[in-house]
């Protein structure tokens, strides 16, 4: 049976005698490489908020290609070559503890996997995001190979048969653990919600002059819905509805290509620097966001932080994000007048309630809270 432990509103980090010392796993993270990216975001704005912590010790397990946080204040231990290929990768999951040999209190995984050739050292704790390797198990077989959608699964289950405390990034992925753990008869490590910061945030209070155009972050990939809302925005053009222009940052499929090709007043680009992407988002008058199926919903989050209002599916975390105020941009999945009726709520909604809503997610999302969270957690299981 799942144990879930609520966060604490705030503990005296002061108050603690001596520094944690924490390691945290980082050669598994090559940005200019991996898909999630998020991760990594997630991972710079913690330590981000741990390096200026008197009741943190931290060191960085890092490689020669992996990303690497440049605080001073934080230790390194290099791995002595690349992880971003598949031999460095194996080599370095497997064999890292003995490599970098740290003399630590707690290891600390931010992507949440643990290698099927090694086993962590304990205590360790990890922030596991979601179970979305099943969900296209599920729904999307044919985008793996049955070995791949094997490896990860078992990846996911030993991941959570080993690691001593888990981490999750809102109730809903710990739900998707829970039913996982169900589903494959494990008994899971505690399971604590800590949430997710951004580091949007610095942009609160900043804002862009609107365009009249709405911003979607276009992506092959079929949970996030790009073909989707391409189609709903071919039937709501053939009804005759007064849109204002789409703005796709990202790729597309080739089915996607091809619903583009008869859409009026479409524009799609590549991806953007961060700096271009919070400017295109912030002058947006709603961010579209049809993803099926997320951890946390960071890309609502940074939005608002922006001052634009999300329009997302029913269902998903990212309701449990944006909160009551914002629940008006939600949309049944398959139903195109839901979405029209989210849309228009969108681009109608005023300024004052869109940073009511802002403001209401910093107080429970803001980067001091969420490593406060994290640290509280770090404590727990260090101390199990």
């Amino acid at each position: 049976m799942t144990t879930s432990i609520a966060p604490t509103a705030h503990a005296d980090h002061q108050a603690r005698t001596s520094p944690l010392r924490v390691a945290v796993y980082l050669a598994d993270q090559n940005p200019h490489r991996d898909r999630s990216l998020g991760i990594t975001s997630m991972t710079r704005t913690l330590m981000d908020e741990f390096a200026g912590r008197d009741d943190l010790a931290m060191t960085q397990v890092i490689s020669r290609s992996s990303y690497a946080h440049p605080e001073p204040s934080i230790q390194s231990r290099k791995i002595p070559f690349r992880t971003d290929q598949t031999l460095g990768r194996v080599m370095a999951d497997a064999f890292h503890p003995w490599l970098a040999r740290p003399e630590v209190d707690l290891w600390y995984y931010p992507k949440g996997y643990v290698s099927n050739w090694s086993t962590p050292h304990r205590p360790s704790i990890g922030t596991m995001h979601d179970t979305i390797v099943q969900h296209y198990a599920d729904h999307y077989p044919e985008t793996r190979s049955p070995r791949a959608f094997r490896y990860w699964i078992e990846l996911t289950k030993r991941s959570l048969r080993q690691l001593s405390y888990v981490m999750t990034i809102s109730d809903h992925a710990a739900d998707q653990l829970r039913q996982f753990c169900q589903r494959h008869d494990i008994t899971p490590p505690p399971i604590e919600v800590t949430y997710e910061g951004s580091s949007w945030e610095s942009l609160r209070g900043h804002r862009n002059a609107k365009d009249d155009c709405v911003t979607h972050l276009a992506s092959p990939a079929p949970h996030k819905g790009t073909n989707r809302l391409l189609t709903f925005w071919h039937t709501l053009q053939q009804r005759g509805h007064d849109l204002p222009r789409l703005e796709l940052i990202g790729k597309l499929d080739n089915a996607g290509q091809q619903i583009l090709a008869s859409l009026r007043g479409v524009t799609q680009y590549p991806p953007k620097s961060m700096t271009e992407l919070q400017a295109a988002v912030g002058r947006s008058t709603a961010l579209l966001l049809p993803s099926e199926i997320e951890g946390f919903g960071l890309p609502a989050l940074e939005a608002y932080y922006v001052g634009t209002p999300t329009c997302y599916v029913r269902g998903t975390s990212v309701g449990e994000v944006v909160g009551e105020q914002g629940r008006a941009g939600e949309f049944d999945l398959e139903d195109v007048d839901d979405f029209a009726a989210a849309l228009a709520w969108a681009l109608s909604v005023n300024s004052a309630t869109v940073t009511s809503i802002s403001d209401e997610m910093h107080s429970r999302f803001s980067n001091t809270i969420i490593a406060n969270r994290v640290i509280d957690a770090f404590h727990r299981a260090a101390n199990r």
